[in-house]
């Protein structure tokens, strides 16, 4: 049976597992963690790669200290919740595959746990309409980059005159696809946020072959 790589590290599995080595598992059923490094005071760009079974920023925000802040898209801005007194101002929805910007009071390993919501057979999908801006993160957190049709799978799913942008940590990589090609073959990495304007209203399928 062909495997795909999930990049993520396990802390328990539902099911048997196949294989695993490192922080590459190979399951039916995984429940497992993420670590994503949050430096103090700098804006993160990050996405819910994992179902915790509440999935909003009380949750997802928990090891956060007083005085951070997230911000989700609505569509045309921004949508902030602060962090004082133990407690977010707003209780933000955050699902998985639903991306958000991150500025840690402090610096922090922030660790994500949860189920991978797609089991193996199965497939998740980021609607995307026609030229407007979508922050959005993988529904099953692999790797990969843009001319990789098999597990991140975005940019062949892509038309021409579509844009990605990746945050770089004071502002945004563009890449553009034109005649097949994109004019930077970006990375995208497991609980990453990034832009999506798609030049025709389509669907971004991942497909759980693990």
């Amino acid at each position: 049976m062909r495997t795909k790589t999930l990049l993520l590290a396990v802390a328990a599995l539902a099911a048997g597992v196949i294989s695993s080595e490192a922080q590459n598992v190979y399951s039916q059923n995984v429940v497992g963690y993420i670590n994503v490094p949050m430096p103090a005071g700098q804006q993160v760009l990050v996405a819910n790669p994992l179902d915790d079974g509440t999935n909003t920023v009380t949750s997802l925000g928990a090891s956060l200290a007083n005085k951070s802040q997230i911000q989700t898209w609505n569509g045309a801005g921004f949508t902030l919740s602060s962090k004082g007194g133990g407690v977010w101002t707003t209780n933000l929805s955050i699902p998985v595959g639903t991306a958000f910007f991150v500025k840690s009071f402090t610096t922090i390993t922030n660790t994500f746990v949860g189920n991978v919501v797609v089991l193996s057979g199965g497939s998740g999908t980021n609607s995307l309409p026609a030229g407007t801006l979508q922050m959005v993160g993988e529904q099953i957190p692999y790797g990969g980059d843009l001319n990789d049709t098999t597990n991140v799978n975005l940019g062949s799913t892509l038309a021409n005159k579509s844009q990605i942008q990746v945050w770089n940590g004071s502002g945004f990589t563009l890449a553009s696809k034109g005649g097949g090609n994109w004019t930077t073959n970006l990375t995208i990495t497991p609980a990453e946020g990034f832009f999506v304007k798609s030049f025709t209203a389509t669907n971004w399928v991942q497909t759980a072959d693990y």
